[in-house]
C-alpha cells in the first residue's frame, strides 16, 4: 500500500510539474498579449525585423507612439517581439495618420505645381536668352563685315592718296584734299562700328552670364521636381497600403492559435488529473 500511495504521489507531482510549466509555456511565448478590441483597432501580425518604433512609423506615420501601442497591448518586453505575433494598433491614430499624410499629400501635390509653373518660366527666360545672344551674334557679325569693308576702303584711299601726292601737280592737291576728307569719314565710321562691337560683345557676355544662372536654377528646380515626384509616389503608395489594411481589418478580432488552444488543453488536463489523484489519496487515507 506505501508502495502505490508513493507512486501516486509521485505521479501526482509529475502532473502538477507539467501543469505548472504548461502555464509557464504559455506565458512565456505571449510577449504581446493584445488586448481585447472593437471595430476601433485591428490586429497586425508581426514580421522579422519589425520593431514598434517601425511598425509606428508605418501605420501611424509616428515613430514616437509606440508608447501608445500599451494602451492597447500587454508587453513583458517591448524591445523584444517576435514573429507570428500578434499586435493590437488603434485604427482612429492609423485614420488620424493616413488624414495628416493625405494633406501633407495635397500640400506637396500645390508644392510641385509651383514648382512646375517656375520650371515653365526659367526655361522660356532661357529660350529667350539664347535667342537674343544669336541675334547679337548676327548683329556683330555684320558689324564685323562692314568693318571689314570700311578697312578695306580706308587702304584703297591711302594707295589713292600715295598716287596723287607723287603726280604732285595743282589738280593732285585738290584730289588729295578731298581724299582726306573721305579717309576721316571712314576713320570715324570705324570708330563707331567698333564702339558698337564692344557694346555688343559686353551684352552678349552679360546675357550668357544670365543663361548660365538660369540653367543652374532650371537644373535645381528639376531636382526638387524629382525629389517631390519621388516623395508623392511614396507617400500615396504608403496612404493606399495603409487604408487597403484599415479596410482588411475591419471585424478581425484576436483569435488563439491552435498550439496554444492545444496547451491550454494539456493545462487544464494536468490539472485536473491531478487533482483527481489528490482527492483518491485524501479519500484512501480515510
Amino acid at each position: 500500500m506505501k508502495m502505490i500511495r508513493g507512486t501516486l504521489k509521485l505521479v501526482l507531482i509529475l502532473y502538477i510539474c507539467a501543469a505548472l510549466s504548461g502555464v509557464y509555456v504559455l506565458s512565456a511565448s505571449a510577449r504581446i498579449t493584445p488586448h481585447d478590441g472593437g471595430d476601433d483597432t485591428m490586429l497586425i501580425t508581426i514580421e522579422k525585423g519589425d520593431t514598434l518604433w517601425d511598425l509606428c512609423q508605418e501605420y501611424l506615420k509616428d515613430p514616437l507612439q509606440w508608447r501608445e501601442l500599451s494602451k492597447y497591448n500587454d508587453f513583458t518586453n517591448p524591445h523584444l517581439i517576435y514573429p507570428g505575433e500578434q499586435l493590437r494598433i488603434p485604427i482612429a491614430m492609423a485614420k488620424d495618420a493616413v488624414d495628416g499624410a493625405e494633406e501633407k499629400l495635397v500640400a506637396q501635390q500645390e508644392e510641385l505645381e509651383k514648382l512646375k509653373v517656375e520650371l515653365a518660366e526659367s526655361e522660356a527666360t532661357r529660350d529667350k536668352l539664347e535667342a537674343e545672344i544669336s541675334a547679337l551674334n548676327e548683329s556683330m557679325g555684320k558689324l564685323k563685315a562692314q568693318l571689314k569693308a570700311l578697312e578695306d576702303s580706308l587702304k584703297s584711299q591711302k594707295e589713292l592718296m600715295t598716287a596723287v601726292t607723287d603726280s604732285g601737280n595743282e589738280i593732285a592737291s585738290g584730289v588729295k584734299k578731298s581724299l582726306e576728307a573721305t579717309q576721316t569719314a571712314i576713320l570715324n565710321d570705324i570708330a563707331q562700328v567698333n564702339e558698337q562691337l564692344a557694346k555688343l560683345g559686353e551684352m552678349v557676355k552679360e546675357h550668357k552670364m544670365a543663361e548660365e544662372a538660369t540653367q543652374d536654377v532650371i537644373a535645381s528646380i528639376q531636382a526638387d521636381v524629382k525629389m517631390f515626384l519621388a516623395s508623392i509616389e511614396a507617400n500615396q503608395k504608403a496612404i493606399n497600403e495603409v487604408k487597403m489594411m484599415l479596410e482588411d481589418a475591419k471585424g478581425v478580432h484576436e483569435e488563439p492559435s491552435t498550439s496554444k488552444r492545444a496547451l491550454v488543453f494539456l493545462t487544464t488536463a494536468a490539472a485536473g488529473i491531478g487533482w483527481f489523484i489528490m482527492s483518491s489519496i485524501g479519500g484512501r487515507g480515510e
